[in-house]
């Protein structure tokens, strides 16, 4: 139950870290960065539950819907510019 909450509270951050993402179509060096601290993020947390063969999948699983609303919110945020 530890790992879990530990877990979810590492989840959060991450969401609250990159939750204003640049434009998917914005190329500069910081989007660049951007994304690939994102992902670089969640992979970590991931990896830290390889061990926990129970946990593990859904933490993977979490961390893959987490990329992917915060794709699903640059789309959006940035549907207006187009």
């Amino acid at each position: 139950m530890k790992e879990e909450l530990e877990f979810f509270q590492a989840w959060w951050k991450i969401l609250k870290k990159y939750w204003n993402p640049p434009a998917k179509d914005n190329e500069s060096k910081e989007a660049e960065k951007f994304w690939k601290s994102l992902i670089s993020d969640c992979r970590n947390l991931r990896k830290r539950y390889d061990h926990n063969k129970l946990f593990e999948p859904f933490a993977r699983k979490m961390c893959l819907d987490l990329i992917d609303e915060i794709d699903r919110r640059a789309v959006e945020l940035h549907k207006k510019e187009r």
